[in-house]
Parts: structure tokens; C-alpha cells; sequence
């Protein structure tokens, strides 16, 4: 006989308190150190569980530690409620640029790179638990700018995500010039200017 419909769901609530404080642990090490600082026994310890309960839950120590980095910097990455396409895109630029000057984000980010162009599990866990999901955010901001009428109609979605993000990553990548606010924020007008829909006549 299987188990009661109740034993199941405080079995699986018990089992997503178990996977958040580890991933609670994991971004905390990241934000604190590296990717290699983070080891199982780290995120074991300071999540209170043991080493063979994170690979219950994932394959190796470079997973939970990169699905706790993008958890914790989530946070940081909130549309405000309310805002038009042109604020939300604006906030979303901006909130990286803050991510990666205001926090260990952006040195963390430059290692992570770095080592996924040799290390394959990295390189799909940037595109996959990072880019991704920023992107789908992105885009959706966009064609919902789009079908409100206040973006231009058939923009090309992933042109236009470029063109917000790719001078912040340049600046973060390269230190070319300074990434601060300021600068995402002014590249982040510049580029809506040329996206907006044109006033009714």
C-alpha cells in the first residue's frame, strides 16, 4: 500500500526545506569566497546536513554551488511592480549592474567564465541556471512592451537583449571603463529610445 496523500506532501515540503537551506549555504560560500572554495564539506557544515544529502539532490559540488549563486543573486534582479516596459527593462540593466559591483558577484562571474571555457558542467550551468532565465525575464518584458503598444512592434527579442546587457558584461569582462549605475542606466535609456513605439498622431 502507498503512502497517505498527507505523508507525501510533508515528506516533499521536508524535502524543499532540505534543498533551500542547502542552497541557502551554497550562495552564502559563493558570495563569500569562490567556486573552488565551496566544497561539499563547506556547504554540508554550514547548511547542517550531511555531504551525502547534497548529492541526494545534485550530481557534484559544482552544481549546488552554482544553483546557490543564481538563487542568491536572484533577489537582486526584481521588476517593480507596476513599472512599464521601459522602467522594467531599465531596473533589469541597472540590477546587474548593481549585482556586479555592489556584491562579490561580478569578480565570482568573471572566474565563472573564465573556467567554464574548460569545464563544460560550469559552461552549461551559466547558460542554462543564469542566462537563461534573465533572458526569459527580458523577453518577456519586451513582447508584453510590444503588445501594449509601447515598444515598436516586431522587434527582434534577442537583439534587443543584447543591446541592453552586452555593453554591462563588456565592462565587467574587459574593465573597460567604469560599471557603475550611472552607466547602466544611461545605456539602458539610450537603448529603450530607439525601441519605443512612436506617439499617436
Amino acid at each position: 500500500m502507498g503512502e497517505e496523500p498527507l505523508a507525501l506532501g510533508l515528506r516533499a515540503e521536508r524535502s524543499e526545506q532540505v534543498r533551500d537551506k542547502i542552497l541557502a549555504a551554497a550562495g552564502e560560500l559563493m558570495m563569500e569566497g569562490s567556486l573552488a572554495a565551496v566544497t561539499m564539506e563547506a556547504i554540508a557544515a554550514r547548511a547542517g546536513v550531511s555531504k551525502r544529502t547534497l548529492y541526494k539532490y545534485w550530481p557534484s559540488r559544482g552544481a549546488v554551488a552554482l544553483e546557490g549563486f543564481m538563487r542568491r543573486s536572484d533577489a537582486m534582479s526584481a521588476i517593480p511592480e507596476g513599472a512599464s516596459a521601459a522602467e522594467a527593462l531599465e531596473a533589469l540593466v541597472v540590477a546587474a549592474a548593481l549585482l556586479f559591483t555592489q556584491t562579490p558577484a561580478g569578480p565570482l562571474m568573471r572566474s565563472l567564465v573564465a573556467d567554464a571555457q574548460s569545464n563544460e558542467e560550469i559552461a552549461n550551468a551559466l547558460r542554462d541556471q543564469w542566462l537563461r532565465p534573465r533572458r526569459d525575464a527580458t523577453a518577456r518584458v519586451v513582447e508584453q512592451g510590444m503588445a501594449s503598444g509601447e515598444l515598436r512592434p516586431g522587434l527582434d527579442v534577442e537583439v534587443v537583449m543584447d543591446l541592453l546587457f552586452a555593453p554591462v558584461y563588456h565592462r565587467l569582462f574587459f574593465g573597460y571603463g567604469a560599471l557603475d549605475v550611472g552607466f547602466a542606466a544611461q545605456v539602458a535609456r539610450y537603448a529603450i529610445g530607439g525601441l519605443l513605439a512612436a506617439p499617436a498622431v
